[in-house]
């Protein structure tokens, strides 16, 4: 074969390979391109759903600043061009903002030595945002932390509970006026029993002054004699038969009686009133001081003729307590509800009169327990922890809702920060303990909000 035909054959192979490694190339260059072009759709299709979600999605980095920021942010706390802006100044300076916002979360995922990928996503809490720059609203907020080569970003999902909280707060007024209502024809007879014999007594000295009033006459009759010198011994017989009418020793007996019975009554209805009047009051976001032992006290006032024919109530209230920093009218229905199921269980378990329930304060480190024990039927092991859940009950089908226990729960641990949990024994009985903490007013805080209003 000749030289010729050599570099013929090798052009030819050359030219082959060549063509192979073209369309090769031509084929990964159109999978690379088919690649690119899924996710630029993948990317588009993120971004519209990240921009047509429901909640506000923002991301920051580690300092706080902006990222992203989508359009149901932008509707939520009315604000525009918020990006790289500091994510604090979107909440009211609160104890729990810092560790909120920027989660310090143990490493899940460690891959190599030298780069570290961790991640982590906190359960939903609440904070106070702003709208716009004077508008504060509660805002559930999720955020999760992705580090990844050392560099973090953190995600945050936020959805606005104004409609909730309002919903909550009518539902819960709803439930305490539920409450007051079924026990107002107790309140009425509270209220009806003193007013009776209030009553009565005025009618008494009503009475009683008509006869007074007969014989004041016949003793200025003898005076104005005495004064013109007249004869008087007809006045003083007079006198003396209308004393014995009168009977003025039994009235100088009864008139203190009466008129104290009645002024005793009168601060009875006051009482009544003025108990009724705190459990009535409008539910408030905003907390105040509050004297647990007033509050049990007046719970038990407006419950006492659910309870009359049915238990005797013995209190152990701790009268060195401090007041708890707590919202009042929640707090209020909810001792009534723990109240009304005791009671409850025992009418229908126990014979009149032979139920007991204890209910006792005291203070425990920095919180203040309280307890409710009752000798009532207990709770079954297999249901007693979902008693706190909501609609569960063990009423027959429309004797209960399964709210009120529920209620508890949210405001004692939701709201508060505190714990409920109840303990039955085998032979009976039930006690529910409530631990509320003594928290403080938080100190005003002299950060300012920037104007994001774009």
């Amino acid at each position: 074969m000749s030289s010729l035909e050599l570099l013929q054959r090798r052009y030819d192979r050359e030219r082959a390979a060549r063509k192979a490694a073209e369309s090769l190339l031509e084929g990964k260059s159109l999978e690379v391109f088919q690649a690119n072009q899924k996710l630029r759709d993948l990317a588009d299709q993120t971004k519209a759903i990240v921009e047509t979600a429901a909640e506000g999605i923002i991301s920051y980095d580690r300092d706080g600043i902006i990222r992203s920021f989508n359009r149901s942010a932008e509707r939520t706390f009315r604000i525009q061009s918020a990006i790289g802006k500091d994510i604090r100044h979107l909440f009211l300076p609160q104890d729990s903002v810092e560790s909120v916002l920027f989660p310090m979360c143990l490493k899940l995922d460690v891959e190599h030595e030298d780069t570290v990928n961790e991640s982590c996503v906190l359960e939903p809490s609440e904070l106070v945002a702003m709208r716009g720059t004077d508008t504060p609203f509660f805002a559930e907020v999720a955020v999760s932390r992705n580090t990844r080569d050392n560099v973090t970003l953190f995600t945050m999902l936020v959805r606005d509970l104004t409609s909730r909280k309002k919903l909550e707060a009518r539902l819960g007024q709803a439930q305490k006026m539920e409450s007051v209502g079924q026990l107002a024809a107790g309140i009425a007879h509270e209220i009806n029993t003193p007013i009776q014999f209030i009553g009565d007594n005025i009618k008494f000295l009503q009475g009683a002054f008509e006869d007074l009033n007969a014989l004041l006459d016949v003793f200025q009759e003898l005076a104005e004699a005495v004064a013109k010198g007249r004869p008087a011994d007809g006045l003083l017989q007079q006198i003396s038969r209308q004393s014995e009418i009168v009977d003025l020793q039994f009235l100088r007996m009864e008139f203190p009686g009466a008129i104290q019975q009645s002024l005793e009554g009168i601060e009875r209805v006051a009482g009544i009133v003025r108990t009724m009047k705190e459990f009535s009051q409008p539910a408030s976001e905003s907390k105040s001081s509050v004297d647990l032992n007033r509050a049990i006290e007046n719970a038990l006032a407006v419950s006492l003729n659910q309870y009359r024919e049915v238990a005797t109530v013995e209190t152990a209230l701790d009268t060195t307590l401090a007041p708890v920093f707590c919202l009042s009218a929640q707090i209020n229905q909810c001792l009534l509800n723990i109240l009304t199921n005791a009671f409850e269980a025992m009418a229908e378990h126990c014979e009149p009169g032979t139920g007991r329930l204890r209910v006792t304060t005291r203070r425990d480190g920095e919180s203040i327990e309280l307890r409710f024990d009752d000798n009532g039927p207990g709770i079954p092991a297999n249901i007693i922890q979902r008693i706190f859940d909501p609609f569960f009950t063990t009423k027959e089908v429309g004797k209960g809702t399964g709210q009120g226990l529920a209620f508890v729960y949210d405001v004692i641990v939701d709201k508060h920060d505190g714990t409920v949990h109840a303990q039955s024994s085998p032979g009976g009985g039930t006690t529910v303990v409530v631990s509320l903490p003594i928290a403080i007013s938080p100190a005003p805080s002299g950060r300012t909000h920037a104007n994001f209003v774009g």
